[in-house]
């Protein structure tokens, strides 16, 4: 029987929902879109390690009024000044040794969300989500932990007025625990406010706090400012800019990138 590698499996995994977007069927009440928003973090995340982080995702997303799913195919390149774990969104120290330069596919995931109220001009759309991180990452070189996670999540969106919105999310993660290790299951919350500056522009404000899967490490804390503006029907230029609150978070971070409906 053949084994497949990790890296002729990432391109597997990567022709399914690229072939389900480009063969989607084009239906008023389903809406197929691709996003491509780069980003690179620059910080020590807390652990005194110099690390400079590119982030390359590819997001597929396949939606209606009622529902969405989200694949999520990401390249990370990673360079520190000592070998580290990539874990979600936090850097853990992974042993002795000198400066690193780690690239290849990360972990692919996968979320489901509901909405069970459709808002409107005063009433909030209400939802359920369910993720899973799959482990395509390559652990033995820091890219991820090789193990699954997975939890269950909801959110709100709060129409206040004909400009704004008020945004809360939150996400229950379960952690697999890789040999020698016991992470801890984490709670990932966010909100913050929308505002629509024009038919085709948007800025928001977000606050981020995710706990450490490290017992008695402080939380990471993100500020993020974001701005989108859409050229035409189909193409929409997306930004952010993060700034970490905490000493786990990074120093700061850029991302810019584009969706295509």
């Amino acid at each position: 029987m053949t084994t497949l590698s990790r890296g002729a499996r990432g391109a597997a995994i990567l022709a399914a929902p690229l072939a389900l977007f480009l063969f989607w069927p084009a239906r008023a009440e389903t809406q197929p879109e691709i996003r491509f928003v780069p980003a690179y973090f620059s910080g020590d995340f807390g652990t005194g390690i110099s690390t400079g982080m590119t982030y390359v995702p590819l997001i597929f997303i396949f939606g209606s009024t009622r529902q969405e799913l989200r694949v999520t195919v990401p390249y990370l390149s990673v360079t520190t000044s000592q070998p580290v774990t990539f874990v979600g969104n936090e850097i853990i120290p992974r042993g002795p040794g000198g400066r690193t330069a780690e690239s290849g596919l990360g972990d692919i995931v996968a979320q489901e969300e509901y909405f069970f109220l459709e808002g409107g001009r005063r009433r909030p759309w209400l939802s359920g989500l369910i993720r899973i991180k799959a482990p395509t990452a390559d652990d033995t070189r820091g890219l991820g932990t090789g193990e699954w996670d997975y939890g269950p999540g909801a959110a709100v969106i709060q129409p206040l007025g004909a400009r704004w919105n008020l945004l809360g999310e939150a996400q229950y993660v379960v952690r697999g625990d890789p040999r020698g290790t016991d992470f801890r299951n984490t709670w990932w919350l966010s909100g913050g406010l929308q505002k629509k500056l024009s038919g085709s522009t948007a800025a928001s404000l977000y606050y981020e706090r995710m706990q450490s899967v490290v017992p008695g490490r402080p939380d990471l804390v993100d500020l993020i400012l974001g701005y989108d503006h859409g050229f035409a029907r189909r193409l929409t230029l997306r930004t952010s800019v993060f700034v970490g609150l905490s000493d786990t978070a990074e120093d700061y971070g850029l991302s810019a990138g584009f969706s295509m409906r």
